[in-house]
């Protein structure tokens, strides 16, 4: 699965620390995403919600990077 939890954090400037703080995640679970861990649902659509970019492009499952309407705004 390409890094593209770790490619949007890194274009917004967020540590990982700062991520988990607006996902509601801690700093070692960040760097299990980035590195290709499972990542629940409820955090997937936080992280949509935040970068304002399609579940698939996250996981992977699309070489598009979708803009979501409405996203970006906050994390839930």
């Amino acid at each position: 699965m390409p890094n593209r939890v770790k490619a949007e954090r890194s274009l917004k400037g967020l540590t990982q620390e700062q991520l988990g703080d607006l996902v509601g995640a801690d700093k070692s679970t960040i760097g299990r995403w980035e590195n290709g861990g499972a990542i629940p649902q409820e955090k997937i659509v936080r992280l949509r919600n935040l970068f304002g970019c399609s579940v698939d492009w996250l996981l992977g499952l699309s070489e598009e990077r979708l803009v979501v309407k409405g996203a970006g705004k906050g994390s839930n």
